[in-house]
């Protein structure tokens, strides 16, 4: 089952049932409709049952659809998309050109299931599903600065490398909201918590600079992929900043002075939490915290030779 609410004017969020920390890593989805419609991120593929089900009970034939928009090829967000693509013929699958050589290669979508194993545990798949590739004449390319037009409304592509290198997050004209991905993070509106650490393979410098790019955007609303839709834009984009270049110079720190994973998760989760006690106990029992956000940092700080 899935949560329906409309986010904003004929924007639909379709969110996992059950409390949003517990859901993790599944998706939020939006439906965008107008002339024509959009699905912006997929999710996993046992997401799409609960997706048609709803796009079905918002009374919008999903034959129709024009454009899937995964905003980057990680399984949480595009997993999905091979699957869904194949099942409508008309659709088409809106991706940054490089990120759409990852999203057709079985090799590549292999090796990142392999991947997703070692963070969610070696049932993930069963649990997920597994992705499939798309063929190559179901993309439509883009880079930063195009538009995709849905007839009064356009989703304008904003390229946001960081938590990955062809990440990008979409601006809705109508709304003024900006479908973030995972650009700002995770919203867990529940305790109140913004969750913007990188994950194996991000570059949390390169994180930082994007959140600056979409807050001179002057967004006024955000819709976020893990989480819900949320107002006050810009104090969220400006939490997001703050808590991300203090979780930078707190990681770095801590790995650099040698202290252990359940320590450098202590630090990150005080910043994060805040004075909220509720924040820090949901998020010290979060199994997944050390390997995304931990091994995170430290992969990259290693790699760069910076630890």
């Amino acid at each position: 089952m899935a949560v329906i609410r409309e986010a904003a004017d004929k924007i639909y969020e379709i969110k996992p049932e059950g409390k949003e920390l517990e859901c993790f890593p599944l998706c939020t989805v939006y439906l965008v409709v107008d002339d024509n419609a959009a699905l912006v991120e997929v999710g996993y593929p046992v997401q799409i049952p609960d997706i048609l089900e709803a796009v079905g009970q918002l009374g919008y034939d999903i034959r129709k659809l024009s454009y899937i928009i995964p905003t980057h090829v990680h399984p949480d967000h595009a997993g999905g998309a091979g699957l869904l693509a194949r099942q409508l013929p008309q659709t088409k699958v809106v991706a940054h050109s490089r990120a759409v050589k990852v999203l057709a290669d079985p090799s590549i979508l292999e090796r990142m299931m392999q991947v997703s194993k070692q963070v969610y545990g070696e049932d993930a798949i069963e649990r997920f599903g597994e992705m499939v590739p798309i063929a190559a004449e179901k993309f439509v390319k883009v880079e930063d600065g195009n538009s995709i037009s849905l007839g009064n409304r356009e989703l304008k592509v904003i390229h946001t490398p960081g938590h990955d290198p062809n990440h990008l997050c979409f601006l809705d004209t109508r709304s003024r909201g900006v479908f973030c991905g995972d650009a700002l993070g995770a919203y867990f509106s529940e305790i109140e918590v913004l969750f913007t650490c990188p994950v194996p393979g991000s570059d949390p410098f390169l994180f930082l600079q994007s959140i600056e790019k979409l807050k001179k955007l002057k967004p006024e609303r955000v819709f976020f992929s893990h989480g819900s839709a949320a107002e006050d834009a810009d104090k969220i984009i400006q939490s997001a900043l703050d808590v991300t270049r203090q979780c930078n110079d707190t990681a770095l720190e801590a790995l650099k002075a040698g202290e252990d994973q359940k320590e450098v998760a202590r630090r990150l989760i005080e910043i994060m939490a805040g004075s909220s006690d509720l924040a820090r106990s949901h998020l010290s029992d979060w199994p997944y915290f050390i390997p995304i956000a931990v091994e995170g940092y430290r992969q990259y700080f290693k790699k760069n030779q910076m630890i």
